[in-house]
This record gives C-alpha cells, structure tokens and sequence, in this order.
C-alpha cells in the first residue's frame, strides 16, 4: 500500500526527507547487518576449523547456512 500525494508531502514535510529514504535506510541497515553477521560465522568457523576445535562436517554445513540465510534475506528485503 503505498501513500498518496498528500501523506507524502506530509510526511516530508514532518521528517524533512521522503519516505523513499527512510526505505533506503531500512534496506541498506537489514543488508549491512546480515553481511555482517555471516561473516563472523563465517570467521569463526573457520578459526574453529583451523584450530581443530571444530570438524568440517560441522563447519561446511554452518557456513553454506550462513550464506544462504543472507541470500535469501536479501531476496525478500530487496524484492
């Protein structure tokens, strides 16, 4: 649903920046947030797996699932 002509000169007019914006914002925060968290899981499988803490049936599995979660969160936010 999206606003019309008089809630968007409102709403900029209340926040001094368009709606498109504060989208952006959203969109660019949730991506950010998620590259970052997979690339911890990422590191810290493989700093488990490189210490021989943790064994490659468990940290392949992990990492494939970490890539995957932001791919698909990628999808749905930017679609």
């Amino acid at each position: 649903m999206s606003m019309s002509g008089t809630q968007s000169s409102a709403f900029k007019a209340a926040a001094g920046f368009p709606a498109s914006a504060s989208y952006s914002l959203f969109v660019g925060f949730a991506i950010a947030i998620s590259l970052l968290w997979a690339a911890w899981a990422v590191y810290s499988c493989y700093r488990g797996w490189a210490t021989g803490n943790l064994d490659r049936v468990i940290a392949l599995p992990a990492v494939i699932r970490s890539v995957a979660l932001c791919l698909i969160l990628a999808v749905f936010v930017l679609s």
